[in-house]
């Protein structure tokens, strides 16, 4: 399944844990072998770092996945850069309460677990240097990190949980949280240097920095057009929070009101709010916004057979081809396989379905959505529709699981080698002078 957005890094391994899709960036690997190796180390305290960090960041990221899975949410586990991150869409906006329980349930984990070690050690022993050094380590990377974490320092989870318990709209936590995140951070550094752990003082720093500039942006936030934030609050499941940004300006001409319509039917009240957004829909066919707005609600609700109805309605033929990705992908996570392929055939019937990159992705991603839901006949038909429309994304088509059950069909291959030659000549094109 390809995503609208891709994110930069070079996995080396995808597997999944627990129903968890677990991804290991190769920049993860480098930074735990760089942290490891020291001065005055020797290999097998090294290889005994090396296995450990990983698995104790795992468990940390696994108790925050498993709570976000009682939200309705499907979490994915990446482990890249300086740690591990839970990536997670819940189905409707959380509670504070909620926000904390998931942020605080990696660092709980790491404690039960660190203690759990300690009493072991303290309580039984160990014999052996190899077996003193294994635990060692493993009682400072699951209960040393974790009181780490709770340090109120966003991004850390003590800094995220901070955001929830403090007062005001979520833009005002969000700055709060960073102002106090710069005061702990900069005493963290002090102390670190205090002690000689430089490389703590660094990373303190470097918290420092990542605060400022969230407190810069929040800044750049408010220069942002009103509905463009209300919408990006509506992507993310935050009907509430984008009705208490408009709530804020009641009388503002800058709020679109087809904005004000999306934000009412996604939260407070849904039948007025659609009726809006159906009638300008109705009124303009060709105006691209009303459809959209409609189909952001639809996403918000998780009413994926009401997307694939409103594309291939008259009211649906302007949608923009991006927000129809976003939500045929927001489908195919929260598990709607076949919705997912229905609303991305739904869009191909229409007359925005030009050859072009949107198309074939969405194309590519009816392949996998029927593949998922066992229809393999529709899925390599959708297969060879997406060659035909321009896909060149050779990579996904040889590593994506999700469209491994079409591989054995015969015509498969042929639709492949349509998007190899596309791949190859996008390579000459980009090398060319």
């Amino acid at each position: 399944m390809t995503m609208p957005m891709v994110e930069g890094g070079r996995p080396i391994a995808k597997f999944r844990l627990f129903g968890f899709p677990v991804t290991i960036d190769i920049s993860f690997v480098i930074i735990v072998a760089i942290l490891g190796w020291y001065p005055g180390v020797d290999a097998e305290q090294f290889v005994v770092w090396f296995l450990l960090v990983p698995v104790a960041v795992l468990v940390h990221e696994l108790g925050h996945a498993f709570v976000a899975r009682t939200t309705g949410a499907q979490p994915t586990i990446t482990l890249a850069g300086l740690g591990g991150l839970t990536s997670y869409l819940p189905p409707h906006q959380l509670s504070r309460a909620r926000s904390v329980a998931i942020s605080l349930a990696g660092p709980a984990v790491g404690i039960v677990v660190g203690v759990a070690l300690l009493a072991y050690g303290r309580g039984v022993g160990v014999e052996s240097d190899l077996a003193a050094s294994v635990l060692n380590t493993a009682i400072f990377t699951t209960l040393g990190w974790s009181l780490l974490n709770l340090l109120p320092i966003l991004p850390l989870d003590g800094g995220q949980t901070l955001r929830e318990l403090l007062p005001g709209s979520p833009a005002k936590r969000e700055v709060r949280a960073a102002m106090v995140s710069v005061v702990v951070a900069v005493l963290a550094a002090l102390a670190a240097l205090r002690f000689g752990l430089v490389f703590g003082a660094l990373m303190a720093g470097f918290f420092v920095f990542s605060n400022v500039m969230t407190v810069r942006n929040a800044r750049e936030m408010e220069k942002v057009d009103v509905n463009q934030r209300a919408i990006q609050l509506l992507w993310h499941g935050r009907a509430a929070d984008a009705r208490e940004l408009l709530a804020e300006r009641p009388d503002d001409a800058a709020v679109h009101p087809l904005v004000r319509s999306a934000v009412r039917a996604a939260a407070e009240d849904p039948r007025a709010g659609l009726a809006e957004l159906q009638a300008a829909a109705d009124r303009d066919p060709a105006d691209p916004q009303p459809s959209s707005l409609l189909l952001i609600v639809h996403r918000v609700r998780e009413e994926w057979s009401a997307a694939r109805d409103l594309l291939l309605s008259p009211r649906g033929r302007a949608a923009d081809p991006s927000t129809v990705l976003a939500v045929q992908t927001a489908a195919f996570q929260s598990g709607a396989a076949q919705e997912s392929a229905e609303i991305g055939e739904a869009f191909l019937q229409g007359p925005r379905a030009a050859a072009g990159d949107l198309p074939a992705q969405i194309a590519y991603n009816v392949a996998c959505g029927w593949a998922k839901a066992g229809e393999l006949p529709r899925g390599l038909q959708a297969f060879r529709r997406a060659a035909d429309l321009g896909f060149a994304d050779l990579t996904s088509v040889d590593s994506d699981d999700d469209i491994a059950p079409l591989r054995p069909l015969p015509g498969y291959d042929e639709a492949r080698q349509q998007i190899r030659q596309r791949a190859l000549a996008v390579v000459d094109d980009q090398q060319s002078p």
